[in-house]
């Protein structure tokens, strides 16, 4: 089919490139001519494993174009994406004015060219029963039921593994207003038919299926973080062993052939510094206001917020109860992105210890290798950003691992005393290998000796 994506931000061209590479035609909009500028010169606008690569192939093979117009987009195309931003607003409901903005740009479109089923999917992520109480009143402001199709379809792409979740899904959920909408948005996805489990379901059930899945790992995360509390108090109690044993249970990890058949789930049953990026806190915040806007009592949801938001914090007590004061320490901080594999340093705990840190008067030197090597601008700098992680620990009081980067993988006690002042680690991952450290050198959360 001939299709297009409103918005080249993470899921947007992710989903352009890939449905490119499955045999559609794609043409991408956005309304920043920048990002549509490296798109056309092959040039992906943030960092994704292996996105380039597959950028470059539908780029010269065709499959894949751009435009500065959304006119023209509606013109080559049956129907289109709408992937835009639905950030947070300071009361925490979600912010509409991109999707609907784009909705309006795509209607009138649509009328201009005299379209008829045209089929419009709302690939953003929104609150359960936006597409019917306020999509669909707009585009029927516009439109005549004759000249479009609606329908939702979420995205589950999680970053540094976009390709792979896009490519071999484990469901794709199409909420649609009518069978027709759901079985043209089936059609898109033929591809997988034979693999994976289509859901078709009304647009409320998808989008409130989008905002589940993401409060359910979020909560996973706040779990192993209460249990890290919890162990801390207990003397030689490693909330990382105790979560381990959990996993095994058999309601949890299976037996196939006498083979442990362990969930990917156990990921997110790791004590740390908390859950960050452009969707977890957002989404759940989200769902949360919406559920308070309709009186229903949430505290689930609220701890979650509240357990995650207080991890940062945790980490700047541990340096400070292994320091004592921070003012004019040197504090190392290993890692930016909210996970390794991304350029996305959005909600990062990184960012929230680090404006911790400067207010105890600490100086703040960083390393991450993506963020360093790309040279990343960074709005309201306090730090120092360090083009090498030996340059970031020399002279440093105290490090601190916010990022499981493979390169910090190696880091031992012998680094710590050849480049730091004071050779002492805190893991905020449970990352390091612990027995490559010497006595009171190595510290991480959810572990007191």
């Amino acid at each position: 089919m001939n299709l297009g994506i409103l918005g080249a931000g993470y899921v947007g061209l992710t989903t352009a490139i890939c449905l490119a590479s499955i045999g559609h035609k794609i043409t991408i909009y956005d309304t920043d001519p920048t990002k549509l500028k490296q798109i056309t010169n092959k040039k992906t606008p943030f960092y994704e494993p292996n996105l380039q690569e597959m950028l470059e192939k539908v780029i010269e093979s065709g499959s894949l174009s751009t435009s500065n117009n959304v006119d023209e987009l509606i013109q080559v195309t049956e129907g289109s994406f709408i992937c835009v931003g639905t950030p947070t607003q300071a009361d925490n409901s979600i912010d509409l004015s991109q999707i609907i903005e784009a909705t309006k740009s795509v209607g009138i479109s649509v009328k201009k060219n005299k379209k008829t089923n045209y089929l419009i999917i709302i690939r953003s992520t929104i609150i359960p029963g936006t597409t019917r109480k306020k999509i669909l009143p707009l585009l029927k402001e516009i439109l005549t039921n004759e000249e479009f199709l609606l329908s939702v379809v979420p995205e589950f792409l999680r970053e540094g593994q976009a390709l792979s979740d896009f490519m071999n899904p484990d469901k794709i959920v199409i909420g649609g207003l009518d069978n027709m909408s759901q079985n043209l948005v089936e059609e898109i996805f033929d591809y997988f038919k034979n693999n994976v489990k289509i859901i078709k379901t009304n647009p409320e059930t998808a989008e409130l299926i989008k905002y589940t899945n993401n409060a359910f790992f979020s909560m996973l995360i706040s779990f192993a973080n209460e249990i890290a509390n919890i162990s801390e108090k207990i003397t030689k109690v490693d909330s990382l062993e105790v979560l381990n044993a959990l996993i095994m249970d058999k309601r949890i990890t299976t037996k196939i052939n006498g083979k442990d058949i362990v969930p990917s789930l156990q990921t997110y049953l790791i004590p740390g510094c908390g859950f960050g990026g452009s969707c977890f806190p957002k989404d759940v915040r989200a769902i949360l206001q919406f559920a308070l806007s309709n009186q229903v009592r949430v505290p689930l949801l609220e701890s979650v917020l509240t357990i995650n938001n207080d991890r940062p914090s945790k980490i700047v007590t541990l340096a400070e109860t292994i320091l004592g004061s921070l003012h004019d320490k040197k504090i190392s901080v290993l890692g930016l992105t909210f996970k390794p594999d991304t350029d996305d340093m959005r909600s990062s705990p990184a960012l929230d210890a680090i404006r911790l840190f400067k207010q105890k008067g600490a100086e703040i030197s960083v390393y991450d290798p993506l963020i360093s090597k790309n040279n990343r601008e960074i709005e309201h700098v306090n730090f120092v950003l360090s083009k090498s992680l030996i340059e970031c620990m020399e002279g440093s009081d105290l490090a601190v691992l916010f990022t499981k980067w493979s390169e910090f993988q190696n880091i031992n006690s012998k680094f710590l005393k050849d480049h730091m002042k004071n050779p002492v680690i805190i893991d905020g991952r449970g990352f390091l290998n612990s027995g490559n450290f010497e006595k009171n050198s190595y510290f991480k959360v959810g572990y007191v000796e």
